[in-house]
């Protein structure tokens, strides 16, 4: 610990020490301010009490390795090292830390961290912003990542008790300009269903029905395999991390679900079974329970990037449909949410909570007008 500490004691009432029973205790790192607290008692027991503040916070600093001139690119690799031996967070999630602290790193790794100010915290976003990082201006969607991420690493300075306060605090996320989903009208999803179904024996076009009819996550149908085709349902189990390919649990405990089995389902898998198997055969690979369902053309597991670039090439020019493999999973819980309860919607969608319905499924007018005709048929009025 090489930063020097003060403290400093001061009445918060009374017009002497002898009268006064509330005092401020001030502790301050080489001049700066870093902690403080009110105690109640007499001056003497207030300087005693600020002695015992004074030795456990030099302890604090000695234990978190404080060092006044610390950058903030050494604390953000070690608060990125912290978040890989916890062992709490996905590799996925680990990458995409690590590519933010990079950036982040770039425009703000040389300041001190002790000496951060909001200003530094603006300009360093501003500038990532304006392509700083990779010579291109970003979306504010993609700034909004890395302005997480800073907050994430400040507060935990703030937790170490190495700065007083965040800088990120009093920033504001710029607003999102992602484009906002929506589903796709009733005709345009049933004839699309029509249109992929009639290219049952490509790969692509089964992963694409199994999202448009099931209302899968892409990750989650490029995990499907043989097995966990139960005749009646699809066991939704895991999902496959998009960067390293590697199979996962679920994006969350309610994501493991059995999504009941439609007969329109029911029948691409049975027609596309053989076909995959045929298609195996000639590659010198025999299809087991453990085949994915969809598979490259190589016979491996299709990566769920390869399923997403098929998809935005060819669903606007082959299809006629400008929307994102995400917004079929929207369509199909939109349209499910007409017909089923709330519960049961929820259960098939894999949400943790209800209250992602305000997020995935989209209003439609006439709908709303015909739960309130049933519900006037209900009481008989």
């Amino acid at each position: 610990m090489d930063g020097k500490l003060t403290l400093t004691v001061s009445r918060m009432e009374g017009t002497s020490n002898a009268k006064c029973r509330l005092w401020r205790l001030r502790l301050f790192v080489d001049g700066k301010p870093a902690k403080s607290k009110r105690f109640h008692g007499t001056y003497g027991q207030a300087k005693a009490a600020g002695d015992e503040f004074k030795a456990a916070y030099a302890e604090t600093m000695r234990l978190s390795g404080y060092d006044p001139d610390m950058t903030f690119a050494e604390y953000a690799e070690r608060w990125l090292q912290r978040r890989r031996d916890s062992g709490s967070f996905e590799n996925q999630t680990i990458k995409a830390n690590a590519a933010k602290v990079d950036g982040l790193c770039r425009v703000m790794g040389g300041l001190k961290l002790s000496e951060m100010k909001r200003a530094d915290v603006v300009d360093a976003l501003l500038g990532i912003k304006g392509g700083a990082i990779g010579g291109v201006e970003l979306m504010n969607s993609t700034v909004r990542g890395y302005h997480t991420v800073l907050k994430q690493i400040m507060d935990e300075a703030v937790r170490d008790e190495l700065i007083l306060k965040s800088p990120v605090d009093n920033v504001k996320p710029p607003k999102s300009d992602a484009r906002e989903k929506h589903a796709l009208p009733f005709d345009q999803y049933t004839k699309l269903i029509d249109d992929l179904t009639s290219m049952r024996g490509d790969a692509h076009a089964v992963g694409i029905l199994l999202i448009a009819l099931n209302g899968l996550r892409r990750s989650e149908a490029v995990a499907l395999e043989w097995d966990d085709d139960l005749g009646d349902g699809l066991a939704v189990f895991d999902s496959i991390e998009n960067m390293s390919g590697e199979k996962k649990k679920t994006k969350s405990p309610s994501g493991k679900r059995i999504v009941p089995m439609t007969a329109e389902t029911r029948k691409l898998l049975d027609e596309w079974k053989p076909m995959q198997a045929l298609m195996l055969r000639s590659r010198g690979i025999e299809q087991t329970p453990q085949t994915p369902l969809i598979t490259n053309i190589k016979g491996r597991r299709m990566a769920a990037d390869t399923l997403y670039r098929w998809w935005r090439k060819f669903g606007p020019t082959m299809f006629g449909v400008d929307c994102t493999i995400h917004e079929l999973r929207h369509t199909f819980l939109t349209y499910l949410a007409k017909d089923g309860d709330a519960f049961a919607l929820k259960r098939i969608a894999g949400w943790s909570k209800i209250s992602m319905a305000d997020t995935y499924v989209h209003a439609d007018d006439e709908a709303d007008r015909a739960a309130m005709r049933a519900f006037e048929d209900r009481i008989g009025r």
